[in-house]
């Protein structure tokens, strides 16, 4: 029986860009080794979520191992505690996503602060929780990756995920009874959101009090702090606001996935549902390409260190398990900010040092592979949308370049991610 190699390139797919001659990046790329996969393979086009929500990550990746997110979404929050192993009483304590972000004359300017690295978010952190007093609820403040953080709040009073996001790129809303919350384009005047009840309980107009006062308490504390001092000294964007996102109660009730499963990731959220699904999830350093860098050298770099690391993982463990799941963070954060040029030379950097030497140490007939995207990060929009991603099935004969367009007329057709896991089930028992 064939072993199952499956890669998500987040945020890789995308729209036509005009400074790209009207081309995806991905179409745009020089993509060699992905092309031979390519040769050998079915193409298709995967609808993520139904009712034609744009997905988030979370949301993506749930959907794509099986899990309705419609049904099983409980927020970002907990998976990320999950993620890098931060107990919570679920069911009881209220726990957020964070970002550090830059705010400038009551604006926000950069909603991830550059990508601060993780030794000076890890030191912002550790002032917030010192210093931060709420009325009526302790907290515990973690750094979660870089410009990441994780912030669980605990009281006696009864607390509630019921309450809106105060970044301004995600909406939180109703669809039917569940809350999903979902990206939307960031453009004009950004301003941090009032954290606000989204119903009528005492616990959700408590919970929303609680996140806006930690939020407004930590804009003071993160104003003069010195890491913030020699930011601006520097000309960097501060790290001088929290933005919040993602609440949640309690984790998602999954399924163990069928097969002996080994999650190579960067994120907390991939490795959060990775770990509920049942699967091994190896700690790894923090990623360079999750980083926002200027230039092709640097891209070039850091993509040659982080797939060196993360091919030797799978390499080491390719005996002891049958199926791997790989998610690369690389593209996705140029396609937020709208850096087609450089989107495209990371998917040609990580063509030339995973999949390349991927295919110089495998034996190809003995892989059943899948590659896809998440979900689209349209630069020009600067967001996710809900359009299709594009998938490529190990074991065909569609024999085109591995992009939107091939994908759009290969034979795999349009499917439901939903389907995704149960299809190489059965192209693997074939």
């Amino acid at each position: 029986m064939r072993k199952l190699l499956f890669i998500i390139l987040d945020g890789v797919a995308d729209l036509p860009v005009k400074a790209l001659g009207g081309l995806t990046p991905l179409e745009a790329a020089r993509t060699p080794a992905l092309d031979k996969i390519a040769e050998s393979s079915r193409l298709g086009l995967m609808k993520v979520i139904d009712k034609n929500i744009p997905p988030e990550t979370d949301t993506a990746v749930l959907s794509m191992f099986g899990c309705n997110p419609l049904l099983h979404n409980s927020g970002r929050g907990p998976l990320e505690a999950k993620g890098i192993g931060q107990k919570f009483a679920e069911g009881k304590d209220l726990v957020l996503r964070c970002n550090f972000a830059t705010q400038t004359a009551g604006r926000i300017t950069d909603t991830e602060a550059q990508r601060i690295e993780g030794k000076y978010a890890k030191r912002l952190v550790e002032a917030l929780q010192k210093n931060v007093k709420l009325g009526g609820a302790a907290f515990d403040f973690s750094p979660d990756l870089n410009y990441r953080a994780l912030l669980i709040l605990h009281s006696r009073k009864k607390l509630s995920d019921k309450v809106s996001s105060t970044h301004p790129g995600y909406e939180r809303k109703y669809y039917g009874n569940v809350i999903m919350e979902t990206p939307k384009p960031l453009s004009g005047i950004m301003r941090t959101e009032k954290c606000n009840a989204m119903d009528n309980s005492e616990a959700a107009r408590f919970s929303a009090e609680l996140v806006n006062e930690f939020v407004m308490q930590a804009e003071k504390i993160l104003k003069n702090h010195k890491i913030n001092v020699e930011r601006r000294k520097k000309g960097l964007h501060e790290a001088n606001a929290i933005l919040t996102r993602g609440a949640g109660t309690e984790l998602p009730r999954l399924n163990k996935i069928k097969g002996n499963w080994l999650c190579i990731a960067d994120t907390p959220a991939e490795k959060g549902i990775a770990k509920l699904l049942g699967m091994k999830t190896p700690n790894l350093a923090e990623p360079l390409t999750d980083r926002l860098l200027d230039t092709n050298k640097e891209i070039e770099k850091a993509v040659k260190t982080d797939m060196k690391v993360r091919l030797n993982v799978l390499l080491n463990h390719i005996g002891n398990y049958d199926s791997f799941y790989l998610h690369f963070k690389g593209a996705d954060p140029f396609g937020h900010r709208n850096m087609p040029e450089q989107k495209k030379f990371i998917i040609e950097s990580t063509d030339r040092h995973f999949f390349k030497p991927l295919l110089r140490k495998i034996n190809f007939n003995d892989f059943l592979i899948c590659i896809t995207s998440d979900h689209t990060t349209a630069c020009e929009l600067k967001t996710h949308t809900a359009d299709p991603v594009p998938v490529l099935i190990s074991g065909g004969e569609d024999g085109k370049k591995f992009c939107e367009k091939n994908c759009g007329s290969g034979s795999l057709g349009i499917f439901r991610a939903e389907e995704l896991m149960g299809m190489l089930r059965k192209n693997i028992m074939e």
